[in-house]
């Protein structure tokens, strides 16, 4: 850690001095007034504007925005839209919005792909199976289990083994979005959710550079093809079943079946946004601050929507409100801002990554990186409640390699008045901060935490906490412009050995 020196003092006195100012409504008790300069801006970040905003986001029309899905292209243009009405100028390349990642599109032809076993058993994949996660190659087998699942909170047992399994599944509602992980971590070759309508393979993305091979796939089978699959292996008509009771029951048989995929295989890309605020000082707009946060979530699988409305609509959410604020207020941060909604950070921070090896800016005029992942819900685990946490957030990495952005955070956050958390740092890695960090930028992440709902189809509008969005957007807003009047800060990273 870098030991605070007496001019960053008087950089962060100077910068309290332009946040603190005439009296506005504050989100939580105790906080500071900001000052006239900021206030248009920041009086414009509000709960109603951020409801505005991700009820489009994680609405119907964009269907969870699964990367390289129709719901995140349409995503991506609104979001572009909205930050040319903003007047935000485009960073990406030919001179548009977006910066394209090269990826590789596999798909299945359902005509020539079959499930195939005993007694002559032969089940087209077209109309009968559909895969939304698959293998990197052309051929899935093991023995079948069929698996019953229903209860509130169902979880399998430890001792349940299904490595290298067929597992065939019948759930309730509640548990369709759960089931598919729940199953997937116990090492399945494929795992299939009876449905009743028909289905149809979505196609799968992968990075061009650095693919890797998968050895399992997942997806539906209509309840007539899981009928055939029944008697084909000697099953009993029960084990179809969804429970009318909480139950986990699995079924285990010696039938060993084979599904045969024929893959094409077709280049794609996705677009990271990217959008840049001039700043106001002639001799330091060179100089930029990034804010950050991924567009993307699951989009549609096995027959859901995961529509992602805290992960990751609501940072989406509010580095729009941010970007929003600063064109509203007529006084400018000194420095530029780059924002970027990536894509892709649910296959492994895929957006960010490209950005910092390909920058559409130099990396050396890069001050530091402000990453907003989740912030629309109250942290929710087993001995804290929503409740207790609507006034709590977790500030990421803010202290990694230095404290200078630390400490301007947390001047900031005089005017916000979060209760900030420190038990979070083992999530560093997960978010897009962390491609930026590796290349020496200085980062913050703020996080709301897990809860009941991450990465479930649950995870709804209905669920946000609107008033926790808008003070995260308002705390970057003041944050930027705070760093904005620092300049960059240096990282010094621990020695490996």
């Amino acid at each position: 850690m870098l030991r605070k020196s007496g001019w960053l003092v008087g950089v962060i006195v100077a910068c309290c001095g332009l946040l603190g100012g005439s009296v506005v409504e504050a989100q939580f008790a105790g906080a500071e007034p900001v000052s006239d300069a900021l206030k248009v801006g920041y009086d414009s970040i509000t709960p109603e504007q951020a409801k505005e905003f991700l009820s489009v986001l994680a609405g119907p029309q964009f269907k969870g925005r699964g990367t390289g899905q129709a719901g995140y292209t349409k995503a991506a243009h609104w979001i572009a839209g909205k930050v040319a009405e903003y007047g935000l100028e485009p960073r990406g390349e030919g001179g548009t919005y977006f910066q394209m990642l090269p990826m590789v599109r596999l798909s299945v032809d359902a005509a020539d792909s079959a499930l195939t076993g005993p007694k002559n058993l032969k089940i087209a994949c077209d109309g009968s199976i559909g895969l939304d996660r698959f293998a990197d190659q052309s051929l899935v087998n093991g023995k079948v289990t069929f698996l019953q699942l229903r209860g509130e909170n169902a979880t399998l047992p430890d001792d349940l083994d299904l490595r290298e399994r067929v597992v065939v599944f019948v759930t309730d509602e509640a548990n369709a979005g759960r089931a598919p992980f729940m199953i997937a971590r116990k090492g399945p070759a494929l795992t299939l959710r009876v449905v009743e309508k028909p289905v149809a393979s979505s196609s799968q993305l992968l990075r061009r550079d650095g693919r890797q091979r998968s050895t399992s796939a997942s997806g539906t089978i209509t309840r007539a093809a899981a009928n055939e699959l029944l008697k084909a292996v000697d099953g009993e008509a029960a084990w179809l079943e969804t429970p009318a009771e909480a139950v986990i029951a699995h079924h285990p048989t010696d039938f060993e079946v084979a599904l045969s995929l024929r893959i094409r295989e077709e280049s794609a890309a996705v677009p990271n946004v990217i959008a840049w605020l001039e700043g106001s000082d002639p001799a330091l707009k060179d100089e930029y601050l990034v804010i950050g946060a991924h567009l993307d979530h699951l989009g549609e699988r096995g027959g859901n929507v995961y529509y992602g409305a805290d992960d990751n609509g609501s940072g989406s959410t509010a580095i729009l409100s941010i970007a929003r604020a600063m064109s509203l207020n007529s006084q400018r941060p000194k420095r530029s801002v780059l924002f970027i909604w990536f894509a892709a950070e649910e296959m492994g921070l895929v957006g960010s990554r490209h950005y910092t090896d390909a920058p559409t800016l130099p990396l050396d005029k890069m001050i530091c990186m402000l990453n907003i992942d989740m912030v629309g819900r109250n942290e929710e685990k087993e001995g804290e409640t929503a409740a207790e946490n609507e006034q709590t957030l977790h500030l990421i990495g803010s202290k990694q390699g230095q404290t200078e952005l630390h400490d301007i955070i947390l001047a900031a956050n005089r005017h916000v008045n979060f209760t900030f958390e420190y038990d979070e740092e083992s999530v560093f890695g997960r978010s897009d901060q962390a491609s930026f960090y590796n290349k020496g930028v200085a980062v913050a992440f703020l996080f709301g935490g897990f809860h009941p709902d991450y990465h479930q189809p649950t995870d709804e509008l209905a669920r946000i906490d609107f008033d926790k969005i808008a003070s995260a957007g308002r705390l970057f807003y003041l944050t930027a412009f705070g760093v904005a009047e620092h300049g960059r800060i240096v990282v010094t990273k621990p020695e490996t050995k």
